[in-house]
């Protein structure tokens, strides 16, 4: 089974579900290490986890696609300093139970203490919900915003509440 996207809840993640930082990296990054330094961390995104990793550490699990703007190819990411890669397949403007399991048990795994990276065939930027859903208090997922604003949210009640009511704005659809 999967979850579709409606049209409204698209258009809500157009707009920054955290706060927003419109410096580029590295500025952005240190800004955030800054804040956030020793956080569990989630990454959503090549650029934002390739610069992440460049200029701060390995998060504790990220989620890339291994191409930015959704076309072009990113081509030789290393994906060195993860202690384990899971390929999953997602469809565009959806989420299935089993990419959610998927995230759960990497979920698990990071928050033991390896590193995780979920190469994703089709649309990562869906899976910072489920990602803020699972994560732990005190957590900080980063993704990067196509108008060029890296996002920090920082995981409180109040952001899984957004997150909860965002996922609530999907429908159910068949495979």
């Amino acid at each position: 089974m999967y979850v579709l996207v409606s049209k409204w809840a698209r258009s809500m993640m157009a707009w920054p579900l955290g706060i927003a930082i419109s410096k580029e990296a590295p500025d952005s990054i240190i800004r955030v290490r800054s804040e956030y330094g020793n956080s569990f961390l989630i990454t959503v995104g090549d650029v934002v986890t390739m610069n992440t990793i460049r200029y701060w550490r390995v998060p504790d699990l990220a989620f890339m696609d291994l191409k930015t703007r959704r076309t072009i190819g990113m081509g030789g990411v290393e994906t060195v300093g993860f202690d384990r890669v899971i390929n999953i397949v997602n469809k565009p403007a959806t989420l299935s139970i089993e990419v959610i399991n998927a995230v759960r048990d990497a979920m698990r795994d990071a928050v033991n203490g390896i590193h995780v990276l979920i190469q994703v065939d089709g649309e990562e930027d869906l899976l910072a919900i489920p990602a803020v859903l699972l994560a732990p208090r005190g957590s900080l997922v980063l993704y990067g915003l196509y108008t060029g604003y890296l996002i920090a949210i920082p995981i409180t009640d109040e952001y899984k509440l957004a997150m909860l009511k965002l996922f609530s704005m999907m429908k159910p659809a068949n495979a």
